[in-house]
C-alpha cells in the first residue's frame, strides 16, 4: 500500500533569520530545533503566536499562510516532504507546534536523520522514508489515543472491503458521504457493507462516520487555529449549528470548550 507522504529532502541548517518569513510552505516540512528561538504566528489570527525554544518540534502543512521571525539565531533539522497523490487515503497533520508522549522514540529517528544528512545513496534515502514515516505515524497514533475506539483501528481491520471503506472515508471527511458512495468505491452493496462493518467495528457505517469526522473535530480543535467554522467545512458539515450540536451530543462539550480545555 503506497504511503500518505513522500520524503524530498532533510538537511540541517543555522539562520539568523528564515528564507521564507511569511506565506505558504512551498511543501510540507518537519522542524526539529537544536539551537535558538523563534516565534510563529498561523493564520494572521491575533493570539496564535507561539515562541519555539531548543528541543521544540513544527510541522508546517503547504495549505496554511504563517508568518515567523529568529527570536536568537536557530540550528535546526529541516525534513521536506510531500502528499502522495497514490496513496487512497491522507493523514491529517497541523501546522505548528507538535509534542510526543514518546519522545526517546522520536529523538532516535531524529539523531537517526541527522546521522544520514550529507547522504544520498538508494539505502539512505529508503532509510530516511522510514524515519519519516515512524515520526509522522507516531505523532498521529498519539494524538488518536483515547478519542477512537480500538476496534475502529485500520491496522486492526482485516476485511479488504472495509479497509477500503474506511481509507475512502478518511480522504473524504470534507465532502457529503452517502452509503452508496461508499458501495462504489468498494465495490459492494449496503446490506453486505453493514454486515462487514458490524463484524469488524460492532457499529454501524453512520456511527463509524460519526466517529471519524468528531476525531478529525478534535485534532483540529486542539492543534489547530482554524475557526469553528471552517473546522466545520473540513469535517464535512456545511451548518455550524448542527455541526456543534453534533459535537457537543459527541463529546459532551461545545467546540469552544473543547478547544479551551485542550490547550
Amino acid at each position: 500500500m503506497e504511503k500518505p507522504f513522500e520524503f524530498i529532502e532533510s538537511k540541517m541548517a543555522h539562520r539568523k533569520e528564515f528564507d521564507i518569513t511569511e506565506g505558504l510552505q512551498p511543501t510540507y516540512a518537519l522542524l526539529y530545533l537544536k539551537e535558538g528561538s523563534f516565534r510563529l504566528n498561523i493564520d494572521g489570527i491575533d493570539g496564535s503566536e507561539t515562541i519555539f525554544e531548543a528541543g521544540d518540534c513544527a510541522i508546517f502543512t503547504d495549505d496554511v499562510f504563517f508568518s515567523r521571525s529568529v527570536l536568537s539565531p536557530i540550528s535546526f533539522v529541516f525534513i521536506k516532504f510531500r502528499q502522495n497523490p497514490k496513496c487512497s487515503f491522507t493523514l491529517p497533520l497541523p501546522t505548528g507546534k507538535i509534542f510526543f508522549k514518546n519522545k526517546e522514540r522520536f529523538l532516535d529517528d531524529i539523531r537517526a536523520y541527522e546521522a544520514l544528512i550529507d547522504t544520498s545513496d538508494a539505502r539512505s534515502l529508503y532509510h530516511k522514508e522510514h524515519l519519516l514515516d515512524d515520526i509522522l505515524w507516531l505523532w498521529f497514533d498519539e494524538q488518536s489515543e483515547g478519542t477512537v475506539d480500538p476496534k475502529t483501528n485500520l491496522r486492526l481491520c482485516h476485511d479488504e472491503v472495509v479497509r477500503r471503506a474506511v481509507e475512502f472515508v478518511r480522504a473524504s471527511l470534507s465532502q457529503k458521504i452517502t452509503i452508496s458512495d461508499l458501495c462504489h468505491a468498494t465495490g459492494s452493496n449496503p446490506s453486505t457493507l453493514g454486515f462487514k462493518f458490524r463484524r469488524e467495528f460492532s457499529c454501524s457505517i453512520g456511527e463509524f462516520l460519526t466517529e471519524e469526522r468528531m476525531k478529525q473535530a478534535r485534532r483540529l480543535l486542539s492543534s489547530t487555529s482554524f475557526s469553528v467554522g471552517e473546522i466545520a467545512t473540513r469535517c464535512g458539515y456545511e451548518n455550524i449549528y448542527y455541526f456543534s450540536a453534533a459535537f457537543r451530543k459527541n463529546v459532551g462539550l461545545s467546540p469552544t470548550e473543547f478547544r479551551r480545555q485542550a490547550r
